[in-house]
This record gives C-alpha cells, structure tokens and sequence, in this order.
C-alpha cells in the first residue's frame, strides 16, 4: 500500500522525528505542524523525492540548520511551511526554489542561534515561480520580488523594497516592523492593484503620503506607530474615500476631522494615539457599514453625536482619553451589534439609561451618576463592567446574577453605592474579579459569597471584530482591566484576564465576622478587606487559597491571633492586618512572613514575634500569667481585710461609748502597746543606720 498524504498536525507530538519517515517513498504531503519535534531533522529525509507539501511549522523546539542538505533535493516541492522553528544559519533564497515551489513561509522564533536570509531576488531565478513569500525574523535587508503576496514583517528591512517594474499581480503587501524610511512615490504605479498594504512598526515620518490617494484598487491600509505628522483631513482626499480599512494609530496627526467627511465604504476606522482636536462629525453616521471606529486618546471635544443610532452594524466603539462632554445619546442602546464600548476617562456625565446587550463595557473616569445601569434584557453577554471613579449611587440590584449572567469582572470603585451587597451576587458563577471599593456599603457580606465564581469557564477577551484577512493586522483591541492589587493599580489585558482573579471590599462600612467558607474561593489571588468594621477572629481557612499573592484585612476590628497555617500560603507577597485588635504571636518568619516588616501588623499592641523585638516565649506567656492571677488575689485580699476593718472599728467604737469600765481598760492596753511599738521601730531604726 502507498501512503500519499500523512497529516499528524496538532497531536502534541513529542521528541524527535523517528528515521522511520524516510521509508515512505512515495509519500506527497506530510503535515507535522503545532506539535513538540525537537532536534534537528533526519538527513535521511533528502529522500522523500515526492514530497509536494512539507508543513514543519510551529514546532519550537525543531532545530533547522542552513545551508541544509535536505531541502535542495526535494525537487517536487509545492509549499514549504517553516514557521515558528528554531532556524539557524544563513539561507540563501535559490537554494530553496525548485521548480515546482509557489509557497514558502519563513519565520525564525528566535531561540537558536542568529539566523539571516541572504538578499538575492528570487524573481531572477529562471525556476522561481513563487506566489507567495512569507519572511518574518529573518533579518533581511534587502528584497524585491515580483509576487501575488509579499510578507516581510519582522525583519531589519531598510529599503528600496519595491520592485522597479509595473507588477499587476501583487495584490497584498505586509512590511511592517521593519526599518523603512521612506514610501517610492511612484507606489501608484509600480502597483497599480495593490489592495492590502501595511507598514506600520517602521520609521516613516512627514505628511501622509500623497501617492496613497490615487491607488484606486487600495482597500486596507495600516500605517500605524510611525511619525506621520500631519492634518488628519490629508488622510481622506482622493481615493482614499473609497477605503474599507484605515489604520493610522500611534503617529502625529493632528486637527480636527472634516465636517464633510465621506466614507461610504469604510468598515474599519482606527485614528488612536493621534493628537485630533474638535468634535466628531455629524457625517461620520452616514457611513452605515461601519464596524469598527477607534478615537481614544486624542483631544476629541464636544458631545457624542446623536445621531450614532444610524450606525447599525457598529461592533466597536472606543473613545476612551479624550475630553467629551454631555450626556451618553439614548440611541445607544439601540445598537444591536455592539459588542466593545470604552468611553472611559472623559468628562461625559448624567445617568446611564440602559446597556446594550454588548461584551465589554467601560465607562470609567468619568462624572456619570444615577442608579446603577441595567440592560435592556435580562440574559445578556456582557463579560466585563467597568464603572470606576463616577458618582453613581443607590443601592446594587438585587436581581444582579439575573441580568449579567455571563459577568466575568465587575468594578465598581470610587462610586457612591450604598445599602448591602445582595445576595444574588452569588448567582454571578464567572465572576472573579469584583471590586466594589470606596463606596458606601454597609451590613455583613453574604454568607453564600463563596459559590460565587464556581464555574471556571475560559472567556475570549480577544475577539475577532469584522471580517480582516489572517495577516492583515489592522485591529488590536483585546480587553483591559485595572485592579488593585499588592498595594498597586495593574492593568490586565486580554485573555490573561481569565486568570487575575480578586475580591476588593475595602473602604466601605461593612460590619460583622468574615465567614470561613471565604477559604472555599480557592481561584482567588488578591482579596482586600480593609478599612471596614470588620470583628472576631482571621478565618484559619484562609489558608486554604493557595494562590493568594495579596491579603490586605488592615484597619478593622479584627481580635485573638493571627492563624499560624497563613504561613502555608507560598504566594503571599503582600499582607497587612495593621490596626486591629489581634494579640499573640506573630508568624514569624516561617514561609513568605520572612519578607513581611512591621508596617504588616502596626496598630496591635499586643502582637509579639519577628518581626517586633518584643518576644513571647511560652515560659514568659506563663510568668505574666502568674503575675495576673497575684494581682486579683491581692485585691481580694485588701478588699476583705479593709472590710473587716470598718466593721470592727465601728463595733469597738459603739461598746466603748456605752460601758466607762471597758473604755478605761481599752485605752491602758493601747497606752502599753504604743509604747511597745515605739522601742521595736527605735531598734530596728538604729540597725538601718549601723548597715548603711
């Protein structure tokens, strides 16, 4: 039987290539990417003579040394994949180019040693009949091929890069993060259906290239993170107009965008990290196919439009950074296809009448006030909620878990919430990240709070937002959250989010014992309860979250000792219980204790142990007990010795006033005694003076 085709992709494969691939002589098509292959490949596959399709890629640990013997004699070669390998060496181009080759992808991981492609053009190649060329981390410095797709990214590319003839057939075009400096004015024509360029990452600066305006066939365009300065307007002249993807993030233009703007086939608009001035247009929602619009972090001014209902197939909106003002327009709620919403860190203040049934949202750092927002529907998908630092007050809904069943991080802080945390927040089975900080609650948490965040379910914070060719990277926004954390604000971003996880109630009013079933939460990685009115003792279940990194239970009113089993936490790197009632001793410097100072336990006077000099051994525990029990034994003492005192001095006194005979008697014994006691004290005074 002969076997043609063998496809072991993605079957974590582990260890070396076994020879005995070499035996199947007459096989065509060998896929063997997204495994573990480690170390260098048999010599002896040079004869699989064949072989049409040979996909290595994504195997970091395969080690490719050039020049190579092997794959100048795999002269049937259609596709060669070797993206993602350990390459090393220098390769020249020709050496790889058999006659049959129109697929080749390069792409270096780094781990080996230094690895360089040589810079002859495989276009003079009588045999070359390449159509696409993938070359990333390379470190090429020179290229010029005539190709349908032409992938350059990563490497030490300085220019000319452009072929000097007219080339139809190059369609797609990606240089960037290269060291580009200067754009061929002559682009236009050399490449007259150029429809993907991208050249973001490199060292272009100056206006925004003209010759880009009169490319007709030009449908995606990124030229983000260079130096580009220039008037923003100079970006839709020509046919520019007729773009369907623009990306200019991370450079210098500035202005304010055109009243007239027109974009009617615009579906990506990314202009973040720009200096842009003024308002939005009104014109910009009479581009009905947008899906994607990204102006944060500029110096936008002015309202919201109104009229941003009209944009229906809207899926981002992203704002944040800038100085809008007035309210968030009604209109949208109206926006069914929404799924991304940062207007954080503006001035944009009122209530929030409803939420659209979007993915993220984030209204941070503003002056929004009201009720807490609640959807339009109960069930949405909202993962994230992020209302930090507004005026937003009254109490949290009680049917929370209902209406956000799908929560994954809910931050509240520096609001003006107040009333109990209810109940229903239990219900919320994917939170974990929770941060109702600096509000006004009060009462005892819930008692069911450690079901809350059950369901360990991995979210995608990373979402594909339109429909982007695989290597045309013109969007970038996977979600971020802040949180405090070991006595710092981080920020986390994208699905690294499913795993920071963290309870905050600190600065609130909040009252009662701290429930031992909380050392149930075992995902949990920071937990904050300080500045509360929080009593009894430390949960000893605390122990139990062994990927606690930071517990913070300071300023409370906390009693008996600190639980000896914290010391088990091998994560902890932040602890403070400062300013309670807690007496005992320390944990000492068992574990991570060993790293904690005295600012972790100040305000208990009565705490003893490293790291405080005041010691507390068991035999002195025990002195100072002995020396209590005397104390109250000499206050019963004089208490019935003072007692029986006042009782005879006031008998004696009453006998003596009625009977004369015994007053005579009673006084001629005190006569005698005083005497008695005065030539006692006088000796015993004149043997002090002859010791000293």
């Amino acid at each position: 039987m002969k076997l043609h085709t063998l496809d072991l992709g993605n079957n974590y494969i582990h260890g070396k290539l076994a020879t005995d691939i070499c035996n199947m002589g007459d096989l065509q098509e060998l896929h063997l990417s997204g495994n573990i292959l480690l170390g260098e490949l048999p010599s002896c596959m040079k004869n699989l003579a064949s072989l049409r399709i040979l996909d290595l890629s994504h195997n970091t640990g395969l080690i490719l040394k050039f020049p190579s013997p092997i794959f100048p004699s795999l002269t049937s070669l259609v596709k060669l994949s070797l993206l993602n390998n350990c390459l090393e060496g220098v390769l020249s181009l020709s050496s790889l180019l058999s006659p049959q080759l129109t697929h080749l992808e390069l792409a270096s991981n780094g781990n080996g040693n230094h690895f360089q492609v040589q810079t002859e053009n495989p276009a003079t190649h009588p045999s070359a009949q390449l159509k696409v060329l993938v070359l990333r981390n390379c470190n090429l410095n020179d290229n010029n091929v005539n190709l349908s797709t032409l992938v350059l990214r990563g490497n030490s590319f300085t220019g000319p890069f452009l072929p000097s003839k007219v080339h139809t057939n190059l369609h797609w075009m990606d240089a960037s993060h290269n060291r580009l400096r200067k754009l061929p004015v002559d682009i236009n024509t050399t490449l007259p259906n150029l429809r993907y360029l991208t050249l973001s990452g490199n060292y272009f600066r100056g206006t925004f290239p003209s010759t880009l305006s009169y490319m007709d066939n030009l449908q995606y365009l990124d030229l983000s993170y260079n130096n580009f300065s220039d008037n923003i307007a100079s970006a839709f002249v020509g046919s520019m107009s007729n773009i369907t993807a623009l990306k200019l993030s991370g450079n210098h233009f500035y202005g304010a965008f055109p009243q007239d703007i027109q974009l009617p086939s615009i579906l990506h608009l990314l202009m973040d990290e720009n200096e842009i001035k003024g308002e939005l247009p009104q014109k910009i929602c009479d581009s009905m196919k947008l899906m994607t619009f990204d102006a944060s972090n500029n110096e936008l001014t002015g309202h919201l439009p109104t009229c941003i209902y009209q944009l229906s197939a809207l899926a981002i909106l992203k704002l944040k950074g800038n100085s809008l003002t007035g309210s968030i327009p009604s209109g949208l709620c109206g926006l069914r296809k929404l799924v991304f919403l940062d207007i954080s860190s503006n001035n944009l203040s009122g209530p929030v009448h409803c939420l659209p049934n979007l993915y993220h949202v984030h209204m941070s750092e503003n002056r929004l006030n009201g009720t807490f927002p609640i959807p339009l529907s109960v069930g949405t998908n909202i993962y994230t909620v992020d209302l930090r630092d507004n005026q937003f007050s009254g109490i949290l809904p009680e049917l929370i878990g209902k209406s956000f069943p799908n929560l994954k991080v809910l931050l509240l802080k520096g609001n003006m919430f107040n009333g109990i945390v209810p109940n229903d927040v239990c219900n919320l089975r994917y939170l974990r990240l929770l941060d109702l900080s600096h509000n006004k609650l009060s009462g005892q948490l819930p008692l069911c709070l450690y079901i809350m965040g059950l369901d360990d379910g991995l979210f995608n914070f990373e979402p594909g937002f339109g429909t982007f060719p695989e290597l045309f990277e013109v969007t970038g926004l996977p979600d971020q959250e802040g949180f405090m954390t070991k006595g710092r604000q981080d920020n986390y971003r994208g699905n690294i989010l499913n795993y920071m996880t963290g309870l905050d109630f600190s600065s609130n009013q909040l009252k009662g014992s701290i429930h031992e079933s909380i050392g149930d939460m075992k995902w949990l990685r920071a937990l904050n309860f300080s500045e509360n009115n929080f009593d009894g003792s430390i949960p000893q279940s605390l122990s139990n979250l062994s990927d606690l990194e930071s517990l913070d239970l300071s300023h409370n009113k906390l009693a008996g000792q600190i639980p000896s089993e914290l010391a088990a936490l091998p994560s902890l790197e932040v602890f403070s219980v400062a300013y309670n009632n807690l007496s005992g001793p320390t944990p000492g410097t068992k574990g991570q204790f060993i790293t904690f100072d005295q600012s972790s336990y100040e305000g208990n006077p009565y705490l003893c142990g490293p790291p405080f000099l005041k010691s507390c051994s068991v035999p002195e525990l025990e002195e100072h007990g002995e020396e209590d029990d005397d104390k109250v034994g000499d206050i019963i003492l004089f208490g019935c010795s003072a007692m029986f005192y006042m009782a005879g001095f006031w008998t004696s006194l009453g006998v003596l006033y009625f009977k004369a005979s015994w007053r005579w008697s009673w006084f001629s014994a005190v006569d005698m005694f005083s005497d008695f006691v005065m030539v006692k004290l006088a000796i015993y005074t004149r043997k002090i003076r002859g010791a000293s």
